[in-house]
């Protein structure tokens, strides 16, 4: 049985223009039992940026309704889970806990897209500045957010921000970020919540899933236990790749299960 697929976008993201029912049909064909559908939902962004709500309105209930119709749809073929993705930002957490309380989620995903008032793909973040000062920031920033709020269950893609430094993930290095990164880990693990393994930057060539497998190891070692596996696929042809490669990063880490979501709680599942 294949693992199952945590994070997964449709045409409810603005980024995605694929549909729910094509997303769930791979995750069948791949013999998942279980997918979550997590699109974005993001708040207080630029006017002219890019945006991430949920449909063209941002109507959460609409997106809630139209899941819980596949859930019957496909019951009996594959258990189809209630997800978001929330992009967090340090003065979000009222109003993100709010949200999460006011909606029937099974799974949240908190992701930190945005660092010092940019989004993380604006390359003049990193101007004059060293590539290690910029992920510094951007943990710091991160951890800000997880301590912002309770309105997540895992932490999405933990080292976003290597995908779009000059120089990508090639130099990173846990040691650089040790002490940031071990107080990030340490919370996330008292707090009861978890991290993914975001399969997107192995099927694109960047040799490291995210966050990167020195991240993963660190967290076991601290005494973390939930992960999920999430391919971040924005188009059906990429849900659940790169998920056997995953699996064997996560077990060398030194993990035995993963984890799936139900009503904001873990249920684990063996690798």
């Amino acid at each position: 049985m294949s693992l199952s697929d945590m994070h997964v976008h449709t045409y409810f993201s603005s980024d995605s223009d694929a549909f729910p029912e094509g997303q769930i049909e791979r995750a069948i064909e791949l013999g998942m039992r279980h997918i979550a559908i997590t699109d974005h939902q993001d708040h207080d962004l630029p006017p002219g940026g890019r945006t991430f709500l949920l449909g063209e309105t941002g109507d959460t209930d609409a997106y809630v309704s139209a899941i819980h119709s596949l859930q019957d749809q496909y019951r009996g073929k594959i258990e189809v889970l209630v997800g978001v993705e929330l992009g967090l930002q340090p003065h979000l957490g009222p109003m993100l806990d709010a949200y999460a309380a006011s909606h029937p989620f099974d799974f949240i995903i908190g992701s930190t897209h945005r660092f010092e008032g940019r989004d993380t793909e604006e390359q003049e973040l990193y101007e004059g500045r060293a590539d290690e000062e910029s992920a510094r920031r951007y943990f710091e920033t991160e951890f800000e957010n997880l301590r912002a709020t309770q309105a997540y269950d895992v932490v999405g893609h933990l080292d976003f921000v290597l995908r779009d430094l000059p120089s990508r993930n090639e130099n990173f290095r846990y040691e650089t970020h040790a002490d940031v990164l071990d107080a990030m880990l340490l919370y996330v693990i008292e707090q009861g919540k978890g991290i993914e393994c975001n399969t997107a930057t192995l099927y694109r060539g960047y040799g490291q899933p995210g966050p990167d497998t020195s991240i993963i190891r660190r967290y076991r070692e601290l005494g973390g236990e939930i992960i999920t596996f999430g391919s971040d696929a924005h188009r059906v042809q990429r849900l659940g790749m790169a998920f056997d490669e995953a699996k064997q990063i996560v077990q060398d880490c030194g993990f035995r299960h993963y984890c799936i979501y139900r009503n904001r709680r873990p249920v684990f599942l063996p690798l």
